[in-house]
């Protein structure tokens, strides 16, 4: 894990929204990727302005030693971990500079512990992008400038690929929630893994203002950050059918962030940041 500096500029209330995409579990090598919606993905993050976290995940990397090993299971075309990451590579090119941190996902992992080779790590080096493990934390400094000086403000994320062995939806949302016990001050978690897209209800948090010693609080705000991977098509099966899991949503949230600010003020007795999820139907 690694702690990332991020910086947005602005300099009016026009241009001070910033877009965070949470980006990953795209399972290039499984015949179930999805590739159509991926490229839109992709392809809307190169053409507007915004900040991407690399979720994991990014190919298949199961290979015929690996206990999940299914030949039903495989995009011939991108058969190996070596093609399916070389493909990646290719693909986020575009978009290299609009990535803060890349993440390790558990298929990732999972190859790197057995055959002692990192992918992302790789990966990460040669897009020139901060490599952070399975985890990282970003201090997102919103910084607007004021005559000779300027005004700052601190958003706080916290990334993790995820971790999950339940079934219900029960379980995963406090899988996600439970993200605040390991840091507790974030606005914003993100979470991979489950092929879940989308924001989970809020949790408000209470903290003492050092200056004015009166209480304030602010809203924290959880989003899985969805797949690129298929589990129901006709005229082929897949490990999802086989195990009855749900349909999830295939895509990225696109999450909008921006200081709270009233009458072109920083109204001081409001939640420190604004954040949504821009629901964008195609994605």
């Amino acid at each position: 894990m690694k702690v990332i500096k991020a910086i947005h500029n602005y300099e009016s209330r026009e241009d001070s929204t910033a877009h965070v995409v949470g980006f990953g579990d795209f399972h290039r090598g499984n015949p179930w990727f999805d590739e159509d919606h991926f490229y839109r993905t992709r392809d809307w993050i190169a053409e507007n302005n915004c900040y991407v976290v690399c979720m994991g995940d990014y190919g298949e990397c199961i290979n015929s030693k690996d206990p999940r090993h299914d030949y039903n299971a495989i995009d011939w075309e991108y058969a190996t971990p070596d093609k399916q990451y070389r493909k990646v590579l290719e693909d986020l090119e575009p978009i290299k500079n609009k990535i803060i941190m890349m993440l390790d996902g558990n298929h990732d992992y999972g190859f790197w512990k057995r055959h002692n080779h990192n992918y992302v790590n790789w990966l990460a080096t040669d897009l020139g992008v901060p490599y952070v493990g399975v985890s990282g934390y970003i201090l997102f400094n919103f910084t607007r400038k004021i005559g000779k000086g300027k005004e700052s403000h601190i958003f706080r994320i916290f990334a993790h690929h995820g971790w999950s062995g339940g079934r219900t939806d029960g379980y995963k949302v406090k899988v996600i929630h439970d993200m605040k016990n390991i840091f507790s001050d974030p606005h914003l978690y993100l979470m991979g893994h489950t092929h879940m897209k989308g924001e989970v209800f809020p949790t408000t948090r209470l903290y003492v203002d050092a200056r004015t010693a009166k209480i304030r609080e602010y809203t924290q705000k959880y989003f899985y950050t969805g797949s690129y991977i298929k589990g129901y098509e006709e005229g082929i099966g897949s490990y999802v059918e086989a195990r009855a899991y749900p349909p999830t949503q295939i895509g990225s949230p696109i999450i909008e962030v921006k200081p709270n600010r009233v009458d072109g003020h920083r109204n001081k007795n409001a939640p420190p940041f604004y954040v949504r999820d821009t629901d964008i139907q195609w994605m």
